[in-house]
């Protein structure tokens, strides 16, 4: 991974690397950068911009399972989220910390352009542009922890997050409405499409059609399906590789390749917790989802000497918790999803054909053939079922399609430990899927908490 320099604005790193943020809230006074150069810095600093999506976002789903031992062994706010518990201690501080340190940092730099600093029109517009994306990025994912699903016709009573639109922490913020918040991401978002260029040098800065890209997932999300396609349709247009996967080396620690051509932003967690490699293994009911001529098989997974199913298949390309980033897949299986919805069967077959003919081995697969618009849709989903294992996405399409008839899903963790057998159920739409804000942040602050 290339290691950009950042360079020296004393106040602001100390700030976000103080181990005591949760008790002394900072003085944005301290924070002053002044010129574009120093805006740049902050905006490359990759551990806070492109390596924070919270852990959250993946620990709670089906895609993990973790031994009991191993468990039992883990804090008690682990051992809670994994088996769904109703508790406020059911949290992770870094969660919702580290989100927000990088929106703080986004607003710095806004605050800063704002007040007017030298430099050309282009870099100015660009930078603006960078900060808006990774300010919407970031409160997107804290939406899918924080917040209930979205519903149009409930969004305005129900609650949003705080939405911090300086840099002084200081500021007593109240939580938004969701409608807010939703309404805060999207325009977010649009306006860096306006501004982001069509190219960048590296993935970890991003691109008019990553900001197209993050919209899309936003609609989805929404259930907005005609604009998510339309987002998504306007990504591809600047971006539409896909790795055929015969051409990758199958027995490779970490099949996939850094900045490979399926990447449109690049991001991901290393906020380990329960999920590192030595403690999250995949559950034998997803991996047998996949057939034995399906690539993603032996690109996205190992057997250890004991038997576990070990994920191998980052699509960083390397070791991580998660991929949080975009890439091309994604954004086949959003309009595939959207035409089987609100579309043309026709093209959303095409879609997906297009997609899953470059993950089977040559010459084994059998196009879909259109039937009709649920057939279509349940293959797509059960696609990104497949596609997506610690992508950051499962725990959101858990949350919305939970909202519909004939799309829920009952998740169930069962294990035996020492001769004990223990059973936990998460129920479509229960309260389990909005995590409490941590209870250190609700001592020092005046949001309101989500039931628990």
């Amino acid at each position: 991974m290339i290691k950009v320099r950042i360079y020296s604005i004393i106040s602001l790193m100390l700030f976000l690397s103080c181990s005591d943020f949760l008790d002394k809230k900072p003085n944005s006074r301290l924070a002053i950068p002044e010129t574009l150069k120093d805006l740049r810095a902050l905006l490359d600093n990759e551990d806070q911009i492109i390596r924070y999506a919270p852990a959250l976002l993946e620990m709670g789903n089906d895609d993990i399972y973790v031994r009991p031992e191993v468990l039992k062994s883990r804090p008690e706010a682990e051992q809670l989220i994994y088996t769904w518990q109703r508790s406020e201690l059911r949290s992770d501080i870094g969660s919702w910390t580290s989100p927000y340190k990088t929106i703080m940092m986004c607003n710095v730099v806004l605050e800063a352009l704002d007040r007017g600093v030298d430099g050309s029109k282009v870099e100015k517009e660009t930078i603006r542009g960078e900060a808006l994306f990774v300010r919407a990025y970031a409160y997107l994912a804290l939406s899918q922890i924080y917040c209930k699903p979205y519903d149009r016709e409930t969004s305005e009573e129900e609650l949003g997050l705080p939405l911090r639109l300086s840099s002084d922490f200081n500021l007593k913020i109240a939580r938004s409405s969701l409608t807010e918040t939703y309404s805060l991401i999207i325009d977010d978002l649009l306006h860096a499409t306006v501004l982001l260029p069509e190219s960048v040098s590296l993935p970890t800065r991003p691109s008019k059609a990553a900001a197209y890209a993050a919209l899309a997932r936003t609609y989805l999300y929404m259930n907005l399906f005609s604009e998510a396609n339309l987002a998504a349709e306007e990504a591809l247009k600047m971006k539409s590789n896909l790795i055929d996967y015969n051409s990758i080396e199958r027995d490779k620690s970490f099949p996939f390749t850094v900045f490979h051509e399926e990447i449109i932003y690049y991001s991901f967690t290393a906020n380990g917790l329960l999920l590192t490699a030595a403690r999250a293994h995949i559950p034998k009911s997803l991996f047998d989802l996949y057939e034995d001529n399906d690539l993603r098989k032996k690109l996205f997974f190992n057997k250890s000497a004991a038997g576990d199913i070990i994920f191998k298949g980052y699509y960083n390309g390397t070791a991580a918790s998660y991929f949080a980033g975009i890439a091309t897949d994604e954004l086949y299986l959003i309009r595939a999803e959207c035409e089987a919805r609100v579309g043309d069967i026709t093209v959303g077959t095409q879609l997906l054909n297009a997609l899953i003919e470059k993950r089977w081995a040559q010459g084994e697969f059998v196009a879909y053939v259109p039937t009709n618009r649920d057939k279509l849709l349940k293959d797509v989903l059960l696609e990104r079922r497949k596609q997506f294992p610690r992508r950051g996405l499962r725990w959101s399409d858990l949350r919305r399609l939970n909202q519909e008839s004939g799309l829920e899903t009952k998740l169930v963790r069962e294990f035996d430990f020492q001769g004990e057998l223990e059973k936990y159920e998460l129920l479509p739409r229960a309260i389990q899927y909005i995590y409490p804000i941590p209870r250190t942040i609700m001592l020092w602050d005046i949001y309101e908490q989500n039931l628990i």
